[in-house]
This record gives C-alpha cells, structure tokens and sequence, in this order.
C-alpha cells in the first residue's frame, strides 16, 4: 500500500476511467484513510475553477460527518451522482504533485495527530473553511482549498506539527476572511448612509 499522499492519488487517478466520473466512484476507491482523501481531493478540486462550486458544497459533508465522529464518509444522492470532469483534475495534480512531493519530504509522523478528538477539530475547521471558500467574490475559493490540502496531507501522514500549522493558517485564513466582509460591510453601510 503507497505511504506518501501523492502514491495514494498517484494510484486513484490511474486507477480513473477516461471522462467524467462522481462522487461514488470516488468513495468507492478510497481505503480506510478514506476521510483523509477525500478532504485532499476536494480541497484540490475546490481550487479549480469550473468544479469549485460542487466541490466546496461536497466538503461541508465530510466535514460535518467528521464533527459528528462518523467512521466512514457518506454523500445524499443528488451529490453522489453528479459527474465532473476528472481530465481537468488529473491535468491539475500533474502540477501539483512537486508541491505534495515537497510537503511530504518535511513531513512524519509526529505528536500523535490521529485520535478522536483531532478528527473533530479538522472536521470544524474543514467545514469553516468550506464556507469561507463559497463567498461570492472573485478567487476567494483558492486559499481555504490549499489550506485544506494542507490539513489532508497532515492527517493522512499523521503529523501532528503540520496539522497545527495547517490549522493556524485555517485560522488566519478565516480572519483575513472575516475582516474583508467586516470592512466591506462598513463601506457599503457608509455609502448607503450618504
């Protein structure tokens, strides 16, 4: 079985049929780090523009299924069956895979990053960066989908350190967020108030 992240979607990519696949499909190949994946492609598909939009709504499932302590994940049906473009995707981690590769070799496990309670804190800030991610302003999906490639590759690869770092750019992430609407509303309400 391949250790490092990029094996694992190394091996799910060529293991994908030419054309459009779903959600499903997905769920069907992945083992038992299945969370772990699964959060990697989303947050890799969330990036790409076209499939962003499915992908962001895709990831609050997870995400929620991980806070409520599920062992598996599972998406409703009308998600499930929707195909998207997995060409795109496979162009797509072509190019991401030296950022993986160079993730991978400064990571191990360490402090002990897989236990229940974690499961549930990724799972929290996964489904806040998923809203944060579905703004309707330009690019704004880019970052919280490499924040959540980030926090995947630490939980797939048991460490610990990254996860912290992972989830303190989460966080400095969302301010950033939570302070461009905060100025953004001030500066509508002032200019409705002329």
């Amino acid at each position: 079985m391949a250790s490092h992240t990029s094996e694992l979607l190394e091996e799910l990519i060529a293991k994908a049929p030419d054309g459009p696949v779903d959600l499903e499909w997905l769920l069907g190949r992945l083992d038992k780090r299945a969370f772990g994946l699964l959060l990697l492609l989303l947050g890799l598909l969330v990036i790409i523009p076209g499939i962003a939009t499915i992908a962001t709504l895709a990831l609050l499932f997870p995400a929620v299924e991980m806070m409520l302590g599920w062992s598996a994940p599972s998406f409703p049906r009308f998600l499930s069956k929707r195909q998207f473009d997995f060409t795109r995707f496979k162009a797509f981690t072509v190019r991401a895979r030296p950022l993986l590769q160079a993730i991978e070799s400064v990571s191990r496990p360490r402090w002990n990053a897989r236990h229940h309670l974690t499961d549930r804190l990724v799972g929290l800030v996964v489904f806040l960066l998923a809203l944060s991610a579905g703004w309707p302003l330009p690019l704004v999906n880019v970052i919280p989908g490499m924040v959540v490639v980030l926090i995947a590759i630490a939980y797939l690869q048991d460490d610990g350190l990254l996860l912290a770092i992972g989830i303190a750019a989460a966080l400095v992430c969302l301010f950033g967020l939570g302070w461009t609407l905060w100025t953004s509303a001030e500066a509508l309400i002032g200019w409705i108030g002329r």
